[in-house]
């Protein structure tokens, strides 16, 4: 404490206008915290004890999750028919292959 009284006048209003900011601000900010406590608390109990959101939530995603099984199983079924297409299309170009040297022989 007596090193305070050895800084220059500037130095000493600074730092009181500093702690000033300081503890007005945690004042206003524990006034403001007070004012909105109580107000804030039964919308939340509310969504704690009333589950029917989270019911309905949960029965989208269910459903949703169906869905996409749904969509990887037809896309598995276009996979295999694509497949096959490719082994038939390989069929075709290989008759036409031979086609092709048989009237190149003649």
């Amino acid at each position: 404490m007596e090193k305070l009284a050895d800084l220059p006048p500037t130095a000493l209003i600074t730092l009181g206008v500093t702690l000033a900011i300081i503890f007005a601000v945690r004042y206003l900010g524990l006034a403001a915290g007070e004012k909105t406590g109580p107000e804030n608390k039964a919308p939340v109990a509310a969504v704690i004890v009333d589950p029917t959101a989270l019911i309905k939530a949960t029965a989208a995603v269910e459903e949703h999750t169906e869905a996409i099984r749904q969509q990887i199983k037809v896309g598995e079924e276009i996979a295999e028919h694509l497949k096959y297409l490719g082994v038939e299309l390989d069929r075709i170009r290989e008759e036409m292959r031979i086609r092709r040297e048989i009237e190149r022989a003649r």
